[in-house]
């Protein structure tokens, strides 16, 4: 069906459905962004009932953690920047 935003991850991300909207909760908007076209494809979590929260392409990109940093040999190693998500 879609791709998983952190493959490989071993944490499942449990979204109340409460704070959803139907659409949400079926798959048929993104979990983050509402948008409903393109249909959302990236699996982010689960709802309490085992149905796959999805997100679209743009928001899986806010979502997923960034690669590790190699330390530069001139410069102390510095902590990955932030994403924080535009509302």
């Amino acid at each position: 069906m879609g791709r998983e935003a952190m493959p490989g991850s071993p944490h499942v991300v449990i979204f109340d459905p409460e704070e959803l909207t139907l659409a949400q909760c079926d798959g048929d908007a993104c979990v983050v962004c509402h948008k409903r076209w393109p249909r959302p494809r990236v699996r982010v979590g689960r709802l309490p009932d085992g149905r796959y929260v999805l997100t679209c392409e743009d928001c899986a990109e806010l979502l997923s953690p960034l690669p590790p940093r190699a330390p530069d040999d001139d410069h102390e190693a510095c902590p990955p920047p932030v994403r924080v998500p535009v509302p």
